[in-house]
This record gives structure tokens, sequence and C-alpha cells, in this order.
């Protein structure tokens, strides 16, 4: 009997339901249902969603909270005579336990405490203030000549951001009626705090197949992300809470003053709102730093007069010795309101360094950590150290701890990305649109960047890329162009699944190409060609859901080396490495100085008076060295 028979003779109802499997749950080559990549998943979102702030305690807390007060525990153990080291190990615990916390929580708690003092817009960046008001301030009034609620002020912002993301000059009437459309679903959520949640990332998956279908530039365009101006841009989902947040605070208040004076009221409100934020930052930043100078005494008074840390290496007399535990003195050394502003919220040099010092949150930005970390965490250390050994080990620990929290996770994991993108053919990482052009140097350095250059795309954005491929502007051409001109690999990636490579396969027969060797170029064409077909179009639905097997892969491909890199070995290397460095350092450094006075006590000994009897010359000869000596 023939296939064709065979498969006439099945229930055309569970032809159905075998097809609509296919679809969802389509056969994937690999596996990645496993619990480790789900434990992955899951440490990777968590990371993602809390920021700064949950990868840096959970490095914190893995890598140094628990496993350094555990080593101290044991510090000089054999040399003690097996006993615990407890003033050391009481000195790790609380100076790790006090350090890291401390940076998010009294920001956390100020931000908090603000938002209910001076009002929601203490949590908006600047320039999204800034953007903000001058859409408020165009159009303040409705045209009942009324100030404008809190819906009409999202149909305006929604507008701009709609017509930056389709490139149009002027609103479209189709623009203006989705704008209005997504003003009213927003303004209809606001009385349930999970209403809006979900409204909100019903509103983002909308923009994001607008932003798709109007990129002319599908390979470097992020879907995700909202221009409201030329300076302000910021992630649409963000964007949105802040809208809402603005409307609370300065919309609200506007529509209680008199139509003639609510745009010089808004201009003035959105002017100081911008200061708050800015006196915000510093406070923010002020506490978290005269906090951090504050620790090394709290920790030093735990560990007890002496260093601990050189228990068991040296005799009592001798740690007490006060020569010892002198401090050094030589240490190292480490117009207008409106005009103002706009250069804090503008693109120049004030504007670039108001933008990197904003936390978001309770998150602090990367130039923030780099002045946390030096004059916050490493400056009052050294400068409290007990003696010189404390010194070189607050040195070796810290600065090589700072190092590894601030750049050396985000380039392996750059890295990882990497080895699998040439692996797996999938793009896992943005880059610019002069990447491929760059030399080998310039590339490299990219990669080193830690927040520009090459960034791991967030799972928002591999979402974004990788299902409805339908909704990119050109179709499935769109989305061939984002693989390979991000430097992806279509053959791997179309066979990723069994039923896609056959589909793509088949396509390429018939213009006499094989998949295992066609090149991105020849594939794109083919597809290109083939257009609205049937064959495409079972293609672009395998795309369609958000769980689909290319999201699952990439997101997991980027997971398992942050789960990898924050769960074992960040921790390894920083809780139970280090410590052991720094305590074999000290340890050979005071044998060698031992050594070196056994030497030294040797030699003074043979010049003793007593080891010249030769004759009575030589004897008062020596007498006479001496006496000058003196």
């Amino acid at each position: 009997m023939q296939i064709g028979k065979i498969n006439s003779t099945i229930p055309k109802k569970l032809t159905k339901v075998r097809e609509t499997r296919n679809i969802n749950n389509t056969k994937t080559n690999p596996a990645f249902k496993g619990g480790l990549d789900s434990f992955c998943l899951g440490v990777a979102n968590a990371i993602e969603n809390g920021g700064l702030f949950v990868s840096f305690t959970l490095q914190d807390m893995l890598g140094t909270n628990l496993p350094r007060p555990i080593m101290g525990l044991r510090r000089n153990a054999k040399e003690n005579k097996g006993h615990n080291n407890l003033n050391f190990a009481a000195k790790e615990m609380v100076r790790e336990f006090m350090t890291g916390p401390s940076m998010f929580i009294i920001p956390a708690c100020m931000l908090a405490a603000g938002k209910k003092i001076f009002g929601k817009a203490t949590e908006i960046p600047m320039k999204l203030i800034k953007a903000f008001g001058d859409i408020h301030a165009a159009n303040p009034i409705d045209e009942a000549g009324k100030a404008i609620g809190k819906q009409e002020f999202f149909k305006n912002t929604f507008t701009q951001i709609l017509k930056n993301s389709k490139g149009e000059a002027q609103a479209s009437e189709t623009t203006v009626k989705t704008a209005a459309d997504f003003a009213q679903r927003l303004a209809g959520s606001l009385k349930d705090k999970k209403q809006i949640k979900e409204t909100i990332s019903s509103l983002t998956d909308d923009f994001i197949n607008i932003a798709k279908n109007s990129a002319k530039d599908t390979a470097h365009t992020d879907f995700t992300k909202a221009v409201i101006s030329d300076t302000a841009q910021a992630p649409f989902r963000s964007t949105v809470s802040f809208m809402v947040s603005y409307a609370d605070d300065v919309v609200e208040k506007a529509a209680k003053q008199t139509p003639d004076k609510i745009k010089d009221f808004v201009k003035k409100l959105s002017t100081k709102k911008v200061f708050g934020r800015l006196a915000a930052i510093v406070a923010m930043y002020g506490a978290v730093m005269t906090f951090l100078q504050v620790i090394p005494k709290i920790y030093n008074k735990a560990e007890g007069k002496e260093n601990a840390g050189l228990k068991g290496l040296m005799k009592e007399e001798t740690l007490n010795d006060e020569n010892l535990n002198k401090k050094d003195k030589s240490k190292p050394s480490f117009g207008s309101s409106a005009g103002i502003v706009n250069q804090l919220t503008g693109n120049g040099i004030i504007g670039k360094i108001a933008n990197g010092i904003e936390f978001q949150g309770c998150n602090v930005s990367f130039p923030l950590l780099l002045g946390i970390m030096g004059f916050g965490i490493l400056f009052p250390r050294i400068r409290q150290a007990k003696d010189k050994y404390d010194r070189e080990e607050i040195l070796r620990r810290d600065v090589t701890t700072c190092a590894t929290m601030c750049f050396a996770e985000k380039e392996l994991r750059k890295g990882f990305s990497k080895l699998n993108e040439t692996k797996s053919g999938l793009v896992l990482a943005s880059k610019d649109a002069g990447f491929k052009n760059k030399n080998i140097f310039k590339r490299l350095f990219d990669y080193l960047r830690p927040i520009n250059g090459v960034k791991i795309m967030s799972t928002e954005q591999i979402i974004s890329k990788y299902s409805g491929i339908d909704k990119y502007n050109e179709g499935i051409k769109g989305f061939c162009e984002f693989i390979e001109g991000q430097g992806g690999n279509l053959s791997k990636v179309f066979s990723l699944t069994d039923e896609s490579k056959n589909i793509v396969q088949n396509l390429l027969a018939k213009e006499g190409h094989d998949i295992a060797t066609a090149d991105n170029s020849v594939i794109k064409s083919v597809l290109e060609k083939a257009g609205k077909s049937d064959e495409v179009k079972k293609l672009t639905d395998l795309f369609k859901e958000k769980n689909n097997p290319w999201v699952t892969k990439a997101k997991t491909l980027n997971a398992r080396f942050t789960a990898l890199s924050v769960i074992v070995l960040v921790p390894l290397f920083l809780g139970f490495f280090l410590p052991w460095i720094n305590e074999k350092a000290t340890k050979k450094r005071i044998r060698e100085e031992n050594a070196l006075n056994e030497t030294n006590s040797s030699n003074n000994k043979l010049l003793d008076a007593s080891y010249f009897n030769q004759d009575k010359k030589t004897q008062e000869l020596f007498a006479d060295i001496q006496n000058f000596s003196k």
C-alpha cells in the first residue's frame, strides 16, 4: 500500500490532533527539559528580573558570606594545635555579611522612603522624567479646555513612542488609534496591581510585534526598547511602569491647577522632580559610602586587638607587640534650572555622567558599583588595616574579589555565549551594526567591555527575536537577516528540529542545494523565493509560540553558564581558593622573615668580641669599632 493511501485511511480528527501536537511540541534533536536546565533557567530568570541586586547577592552569599567564615574558622589550624580560629572567623563573618547586603538594602530603604515623602517620581530616571514632562507640557489640556487626565497623558506618550518605533515623521492615524487603545487598557487596570502587571505584559507583547513589523534593520534593532526622545530610551516594559508613577505623581497634581497655569506648572514640577531624583541618588550613594567606611571598625573590633590571621604563626608576645600592630603612616592614596536639567538629561558629557550614576530601583549602576568598590570597600579597609600582613591580604583578596564581581563573570558569560553560538548557530548576544567590519582586536575589546559592546540577550529579547517570526518586516526574510546579520548560522538554526529541517531541506532540494552545505545567503534566497507558500507557512508556525524550541534552547544556553558562574565558579574561586591563597602567602612571608631574622642573628653573633680571642690587639680593635658605632 502506498504511503499516501495509508495516510488517507487515518481519521481526519486524529490527523489534525497529530499535526497540532507536532507544531506545539516539536521534537528537537537535543533535550532541554532536564531538572538541571530548569534550575539554570530559574537562576537566570531571577538574576534577570532582579538585576545586579540578585546577581551580586548570590555571588556574595555563595562566594564570600558563607564559605569565608568557614575557611576562617580553620585558619592556621595546623600551626594552632588544631584549634578553631574563632576570632578570624568572626571577622570574616561580620565583614562579608555587612558589606554586600548594605550596598542594596540601604538604597532600597531610602528609595521607598523617598517615594512616600517626595512622590513616586523619585524612582524614575532623570531622562525619563524630562521626556514625560516635555510630552505633558506640550499638551497639558484636552479638547474641552480642561487639564488632561492619566489616560490622555498615556495616549500622548504612547503616540510618541509608537511614532518613533515606526520611524514616522508625524504620527499616522493608525498610530494614534493604537496609542489610544494602549492608553485605555492601561488606564483601565490602574485600580488593581496584579491587573496592571498583566496589562503591561500584554502591551509589551503588542509593542514588540509593532516594532518587529516596522523595523528596517531587523538584525540590530532591539524590539523591546521604547524610544521616547533622542535622549530618553528604556525597555518598553519599565517605561510603562514609570509612566504610571509619573501620572500618579505629576498628572494628578497638575489636574488641580487652572487651565492657564498648567503648562508652566508642569514644566516647573518636572524640573523639580529631576533635581529631586538627583538628590535621591546622591543621598543613596552617600549613605552607602558612609556606612561602608564604618564596617572595617566593626569587624576589627569583632576580631580583637591582634591580627587573628597570624595566630599560631607567631608567639603571643610578638602578636601583641605594639610595633607590629602600629599603623603605617605612609598609606596609599587612591545657568538656569532649565539649562541644568537639559544638561543632566542630554547626550553631552554631563548627561552621560548623570545617566551613569542612575540607580535602577535599588540596583546601582556599573559606574556607581566601581566607585563603591574602590572608595567604599578597598580604601577604608586598606586605611584601617591592622598591620602590613593584614594590608597585603586585603589588597590580594578584595582587589581580586571586586574585579571578579565587576568584570570576570560578565566576560566569562560572553565567552561561553560565543562558543555556544558557534556550536548551535543561534544568536545569543547582540552586536552593533559595524561589528563584522572591525578588526580582531576591536571585536575582542567589544567582548571584554562589561557594559557596552557585545551584550548577552535577555529573555525578553530572545523571545522577541525567535518567536512570531511571521511578524518580522518582510516575514521570514527579516528573521533570516537577523540571524545572518548577527553572525548566526541558518543551516544549524533550521536543523534544530526534525520538522523544520525537513521543510527547509525540501525547499533547498528544489533549487539543487542541501541544508548541510548551504550557506546563509543560499538559504535566505530560497526562503525568500518561496514567499508565502504552504511550506514557509508551516515553517513560521513552528516559531509561533513564545516557548518554541528555538526560544527554549537560546534561553537555556545563556542560562547554563549564568548559573554555573554564579552558583559554582565564583563561590569556589572567591570563597575557598582565594582565602587559601591568602593564608599560604602570609605563611610564606612570615617563614621568609623568620629565616632572615635567624640569619641576621647569626651574623651578629659572629661580630661578638668573644669570637675574636686570637690576640689582645684584635680584641682592642673590635672594641674600638663597637665604640665608634655607638
